[in-house]
């Protein structure tokens, strides 16, 4: 005759396994899982606290759901396990009297220093790999019976089942909000393109393009720059649009030159795409000022690409940023290089439209001006280029008059009027105009010119350079002002 105390046991663990198979059956969350698996094994075996552990990507046993244990036992014996990570077939390990157990010294004493006396080491296997393991605990020797580790083990596998079937559930989902965030994608790329198509807004697709980057890379900042090839030694790239950044950060980045920390400097030198998955700890950005603009306005990751021209040319630079460590998938990056392609598109076209426009109306500001000495210069004020008809009249070499040389053709006794009325204008922005006396090479004396010039700019309103000319009134006031022949 069978034992009540065994029958008692028998209908407990029956019981136990029939509201974990309900509780796991309505569990939406692995937290749902451990709490179901945590409840059967308390009340089948009668133990005082339980565990699940689990190895982490580097195999590793870590604690993912306890019931009683402190930190400082959990820290002592996490890592810990009687069976080999690779173990093809692993059965559980029961330790009736942890006193007189073959465990480490210091394990030992973790566990009789946390007041257990008695454990179980039940293995969690999942499709046939062995993924973790199942703890019960007591506070006093006990026995294990064969009943004990059977009902032990059929929790466990279905522990292992459960976690699997919501692993592959998670998997599924993501899957399906990778190909709908694909497809939204897709199709707002169709949009875009077919909108530039249509001679759109420049200023409102370069919003649309950083809402797309935002959208595309799943970031919380996206930014887009033009590259100015002619500006300092290697060029400079100035600040389209951004979203997302202080006006603080948008200050900071309006212009990035080669020898900038950030990522979007970095990637103009290297040529190629530079990701920084941390700010923290990348090493080209320690200790400098685009580090700390980064920190203050909560971007912990960025990526900087380049935009190219269809001829291969750079013609910009777009970049995502996050609050947090990121990683970007390669299907956010390939999806991403398309809409890169649409921005360098956009930028090598208005560019193009900006020089035409930047042609003509140098054209027609020359035609305007009826000059004797044309002369063109850039938003700075400083010759760029050879000025073959300022040469021919001053005789100034291009080494004598390139940048600011030419103010040496004028007399002396005009020259730092002149020098400061047109430091004026371009500071200003405006049209200049000037009468002072000029070298005039032929004839080997200072003539009375009017020196007039016209600032030309790009869509925004911004100086891109300064076409000019002189006069030459020497005929309608002959002999004007001492020194003529001065040189």
């Amino acid at each position: 005759m069978i034992p009540l105390s065994e029958l008692a046991a028998a209908n407990r663990q029956r019981d136990s396994l029939y509201q974990l198979s309900e509780q796991l059956h309505r569990a939406s969350t692995f937290q749902d899982i451990y709490k179901a698996a945590l409840d059967a094994i308390e009340s089948a075996l009668s133990c005082d606290r339980s565990a699940v552990l689990l190895l982490d990507p580097n195999g590793i046993m870590e604690f993912v759901a306890w019931r009683g244990l402190s930190d400082e036992y959990r820290a002592a014996v996490a890592g810990h396990s009687p069976w080999n990570k690779d173990e093809a077939d692993p059965v559980p390990v029961p330790i009736p009297d942890v006193a007189n157990a073959e465990l480490g010294e210091a394990i030992k004493a973790a566990v009789i220093g946390e007041n257990i006396r008695a454990t179980v080491f039940i293995p969690i296997v999942s499709d046939g790999v062995f993924i973790g393991k199942f703890m019960a605990y007591f506070a006093e020797p006990r026995e294990f019976s064969r009943d004990d580790l059977a009902v032990s083990l059929t929790i466990a596998r279905q522990l292992g089942f459960s976690l699997q079937r919501k692993q592959t559930e998670m998997r599924l989902q993501a899957h399906e909000a990778d190909l709908a965030a694909e497809l939204n994608a897709t199709l707002m790329l169709q949009a875009v393109s077919l909108e530039m198509a249509r001679e759109p807004d420049t200023s409102a697709m370069y919003e649309k393009l950083i809402a797309g980057a935002v959208a595309i890379m799943r970031s919380d900042f996206a930014s887009m720059q033009q590259y100015h090839p002619d500006l300092g030694e290697h060029g400079e790239l100035q600040l389209l649009a951004s979203h997302g950044f202080t006006p603080e950060a948008m200050k900071f980045w309006t212009w990035v030159r080669a020898d900038s920390a950030c990522t979007c400097g970095v990637a103009l030198v290297r040529g190629q795409r530079v990701m920084a998955s941390d700010v923290e700890d990348t090493p080209f950005l320690a200790d400098t000022a685009d580090l700390q603009c980064y920190r203050n306005t909560g971007i912990r990751a960025v990526q900087s690409t380049p935009l190219l021209s269809r001829r291969g040319r750079l013609v910009g630079m777009i970049s995502t940023h996050w609050k947090n460590v990121a990683h970007p998938t390669e299907r956010d990056l390939r999806l991403f290089d398309i809409l890169a392609r649409l921005a360098g598109d956009l930028i090598e076209r208005n560019s193009d439209d900006e020089e035409l426009r930047r042609r003509e109306e140098r054209s027609r500001t020359l035609t305007q001006l009826l000059t004797d000495v044309p002369w063109q210069a850039r938003s700075d004020g400083a010759f760029e280029t050879l000025q073959p008809a300022w040469e021919n009249f001053t005789g100034q070499s291009w080494d004598t008059h390139a940048g600011h040389g030419w103010f040496d053709a004028i007399h002396s006794e005009d020259r730092d009027a002149a020098r400061a009325s047109w430091s004026a204008a371009c500071f200003e922005a405006r049209p200049y105009e000037f009468r002072a006396r000029l070298w005039h090479a032929p004839s080997k004396e200072y003539r009375q010119c009017m020196i007039r010039a016209t600032p030309i700019r790009r869509a925004d309103g911004s100086v891109l350079e300064w076409v000019g000319a002189c006069t030459d009134v020497q005929s309608n006031d002959r002999g004007a002002g001492p020194g003529n022949r001065e040189k």
